[in-house]
């Protein structure tokens, strides 16, 4: 598998670099809600099923078994950035954007970015119970 960068995700993982004092890392296909979504994460521990795949500015991108098998030999995907904001932990977000995977012949910059909300919401409307453990209320996640 092969992971290039472009030029604008070259610039804002090199802005991460001089923000962050820990070691930073890029990882794909481990996202809980985006799958195979980068995160640029500080102080990174990657499991035992990541491997290094490539590297981007200085930063090495890790990517499991199941992806890599995906992009034999010189194929892979480009790190780029949208200029939007997204829920994540990848620490870029701080920038008011968020890393992204393109492919060599595809483009999904004119994809929607937003999921198609049911027009009955209650019926998908859960409420939540009970409140956070006295340790983590107050919590900042950086």
């Amino acid at each position: 598998m092969h992971v290039a960068g472009t030029p604008r995700a070259v610039e804002v993982i090199a802005a991460m670099r001089a923000r962050r004092s820990g070691t930073l890392t890029v990882t794909i296909g481990t996202g809980c809600c985006e799958s195979t979504a980068p995160f640029l994460y500080e102080d990174f521990w990657p499991g035992p099923d990541q491997a290094p795949v490539g590297e981007v500015a200085g930063v090495t991108v890790y990517a499991p078994e199941y992806l890599r098998s995906m992009y034999p030999g010189d194929d892979g995907v480009i790190l780029d950035v949208a200029e939007e904001i997204g829920e994540s932990l990848s620490v870029e977000t701080e920038l008011g954007i968020r890393l992204i995977l393109r492919g060599a012949d595809f483009d999904s910059s004119a994809e929607p970015q937003v999921c198609a909300v049911p027009a009955d919401r209650q019926a998908v409307q859960r409420r939540v119970v009970g409140e956070l453990p006295e340790a983590l209320r107050g919590v900042r996640l950086r």
